[in-house]
């Protein structure tokens, strides 16, 4: 729904008109203090379809006042810009983010849209580097980038559509997330007859 309805805008704008570029950074790795706590802490291995949950390193508060990231919300878009480059996603907790991807907010545009918008516009910008090593994508790329934008009409038509479904995921894959951590919390007490359940009547 939305290729179709970008495809018919004849609005042009540029890319950074609608969306605001923001960074990330990593506190000293050698400090333990800053590690390892309750704040998922997202790089270009983390990127999930569309949301991502779990993050392979945390942080704890006193990391995060002392590395380059704010605290991004859900639905925050990032974009890996080096390393796995181009890759797309959704927060689906509030998470702070290294120095090799960018947060993507809107200006007055929903996240949503910022997600549509930046998948078109990562997909633009690796067409342009066809045959050359797409490495890297900087904030002067997304900068010069040029992009269609729904009117006012086409935007309140596709959210209508879109929103409840990500909202969807995103409640469900959260449940998923509950109901996997009860699991894995019980499993071994069941198996180690910690828990007894042979008296429960179904």
């Amino acid at each position: 729904m939305f290729s179709s309805l970008y495809n018919r805008s004849n609005t042009e704008v540029r890319y950074t008109d609608l969306i605001q570029i923001l960074g990330g950074g990593t506190p000293k790795t050698g400090e333990t203090a800053y590690w390892n706590g309750n704040i998922a802490f997202f790089t270009p291995k983390d990127v999930g379809t569309p949301y991502t949950f779990i993050t392979e390193k945390t942080i704890t508060e006193e990391g995060l006042s002392h590395c380059n990231s704010r605290l991004y919300p859900v639905n925050t878009v990032f974009v890996t810009a080096r390393g796995t480059v181009g890759k797309v996603g959704l927060s689906g907790v509030p998470m702070a983010m290294n120095q090799s991807c960018y947060a993507l907010v809107g200006k007055e545009t929903h996240q949503l849209l910022v997600y549509f918008y930046t998948l078109k516009a990562v997909d633009r910008l690796k067409h342009k580097a066809s045959g050359a090593v797409f490495d890297a994508i900087t904030t002067r790329d997304f900068d010069s980038e040029q992009i269609m934008k729904l009117s006012d009409d086409d935007a309140k038509a596709f959210l209508c559509v879109a929103e409840p479904m990500f909202q969807e995921i995103l409640n469900n894959s959260i449940e998923n997330l509950r109901l996997s951590t009860l699991r894995d919390f019980l499993l071994p007490k069941l198996m180690s007859g910690e828990i007894d359940v042979s008296s429960v009547q179904l």
